[in-house]
């Protein structure tokens, strides 16, 4: 597996590419910045955000790391129904998806998330909103990153996101989660003590791939104010 692009960029400030701010009321967030290497496939596109209610932090990675630091946390082929199925429908995946985050939670002995209906509902929003705009990107059409969560009404303290996009048909719900795993800032947001909730969406995107459609993945972590 290969990035094909993983650097996201704050639109109300074009450089520098990843801006992490807080202030004296909120706890710092530390962001990673990874370049992406050149692709040799192109098959998957990463990207990550952490945010407050007030202020995002966009950060970006690419899929590499020692073995022991990310391969321990993506459960075994028959942990999660469905997790290897390309093929399977929407609903399948995104249960496969959340069952596959859960699991990774588990080796660290962190809580697991629950999967109100209403966070999906705001992963579904996103990713319809970077398919329409065909920006792989945390702000798709200058978009606020935290947009979605606002417009389904789910008041949160904390969130982050992350984005997958690879080629319809062609990549697991349990490959999109290992290559989040392999990126140090993609396994913090998985990792992340302080959320509780999660919602994850898998959206066709049409033209997003050379190849053939795009297969759009957004999860959404929270915890709700």
């Amino acid at each position: 597996m290969s990035l094909t692009r993983g650097r996201v960029t704050d639109s109300r400030e074009p450089s520098p590419p990843i801006r992490a701010e807080f202030s004296a009321a909120e706890e710092p967030t530390v962001s990673y910045v990874t370049p992406a290497p050149p692709a040799a496939t192109p098959r998957l596109a990463l990207a990550a955000l952490v945010a407050t209610a007030s202020v995002a932090f966009l950060v970006a990675g690419r899929a590499d790391g020692a073995a022991r630091s990310w391969a321990s946390y993506v459960a075994p082929a028959a942990a999660c129904p469905g997790s290897t199925d390309a093929s399977a429908a929407p609903a399948v995946q995104e249960r496969a998806v959340g069952c596959l985050l859960n699991w990774a939670r588990a080796q660290a002995r962190l809580k697991r998330l629950g999967r109100p209906v209403v966070l999906g509902r705001a992963a579904t929003l996103k990713g319809r909103k970077v398919a329409a705009c065909r920006q792989f990107s945390h702000t798709p059409c200058g978009t606020d990153p935290r947009a979605a969560l606002r417009a389904v009404g789910y008041r949160y303290a904390t969130m982050g996101e992350n984005l997958f996009l690879g080629t319809w048909g062609h990549v697991s719900p349990r490959e999109a989660v290992a290559a989040w795993l392999q990126s140090p800032p993609h396994r913090a947001n998985i990792l992340r003590p302080g959320f509780r909730h999660l919602g994850a969406a898998l959206v066709r995107a049409p033209g997003m791939r050379t190849e053939g459609d795009g297969a759009l993945w957004i999860t959404e972590f929270a915890t709700p104010r």
